[in-house]
């Protein structure tokens, strides 16, 4: 067995960093705390160590590292027993294959339309070891270099307002945390952080379901292809693309807590600019579709008093609060 010393002895001969933490259990079960409070923790994993998921290989134990991985074999060898003794062998996959026991007690049917009409993630799909194992390395990665990768080690930290990762060379989460470490997923909507991750979250605005609709006689189709950082009111601003009579917004933003009159403006600047009238009612359209999408996975749930019945209805209440701060227009 490697003790949690020497993973990190290894880690920084490898050009890794990790100053100042340690693991335990909190509110939200295991995570990561300041060995020392008031002192800056300081974790980066250097490329030599990010794995892209498409690289990892699963036989029913802990992923590894498959063999057309371009890392070295020391890197292989120490990825592959923080898998087996702290990542998926320590309580990692175990929290995910309750998650699918969980969904699993629902009946079939209602667990088929989670999956297929209110698309509520991978969570109701039959729970496969193939799927959990995929799964488990998904909410591990991180979008790297034009791949996602897996992060070890600085996954082990639940999520929470402050802190976000850095990507600029490697991954790296540094701070003061006066209690546990504490990061900030990514810049997802409550609905997509439910289906990443499996839990509801209150966050502060409200992205487009993928959907098609009209704009005068073009169709328009909205995607989900939000990937941040959110740097600037521009980061909200979509790719548009317009062929013919055919329109497509790369996502869409229908609430903002802090800038109720952006998405509005947003949209008609995009539609002004492609020289289009009239497309007013088609963000309201958008916008109730979404809000009726929700109240509906409300109503579907209601009588469900499971732990997984109160996390849906909790996700559904965050997405509708955020998509309420949504009035007024302000030109942009």
């Amino acid at each position: 067995m490697t003790t949690w010393n020497e993973l990190l002895e290894e880690f920084r001969a490898l050009g890794g960093t990790a100053e100042n933490i340690r693991l335990g259990q909190g509110e939200f079960g295991r995570g990561l705390f300041p060995i020392e409070q008031g002192k800056p923790v300081a974790i980066h994993i250097p490329d030599n160590l990010l794995v892209p998921v498409s690289d990892w290989v699963s036989d029913g134990g802990a992923p590894r590292v498959g063999p057309k991985a371009k890392t070295g074999e020391r890197e292989r060898a120490w990825l592959n027993c923080y898998q087996e003794e702290f990542g998926w062998g320590g309580g990692g996959i175990d929290e995910v294959r309750r998650m699918f026991e969980t969904t699993s007690a629902l009946p079939s049917e209602l667990r088929l339309e989670l999956l297929t009409k209110y698309h509520c993630g991978p969570w109701f799909e039959e729970p496969a070891d193939h799927r959990i194992a995929a799964r488990f390395l998904g909410a591990r990665s991180i979008a790297y270099k034009k791949a996602e990768v897996v992060m070890p080690l600085v996954e082990m930290a639940n999520h929470g307002e402050g802190a976000s990762y850095a990507t600029a060379s490697g991954v790296a989460l540094r701070g003061l945390f006066r209690g546990e470490v504490l990061v900030e997923y990514g810049p997802l909507d409550s609905f997509d952080y439910f289906r990443s991750w499996g839990f509801a979250t209150q966050r502060p605005f409200a992205l487009s379901l993928p959907m098609t609709g009209k704009i005068d006689s073009a169709s328009l189709m909205v995607g989900n292809g939000f990937k941040g950082p959110l740097t600037s009111e521009s980061s909200w601003i979509p790719r548009l693309r317009k062929e013919q009579d055919n329109l497509g917004l790369q996502f869409l933003l229908v609430g903002n807590q802090r800038f109720p009159r952006i998405p509005k403006g947003i949209f008609y600047r995009l539609m002004r600019k492609a020289g289009y009238v009239g497309f007013a009612e088609a963000f309201d359209v958008i916008h109730h579709m979404n809000c009726l999408h929700f109240i509906d996975l409300l109503l579907k749930t209601e009588g469900i008093d499971m732990p997984i019945g109160r996390t849906l209805r909790t996700m559904a209440s965050y997405q509708l609060r955020a998509l309420s701060f949504c009035y007024g227009v302000r030109e942009i």
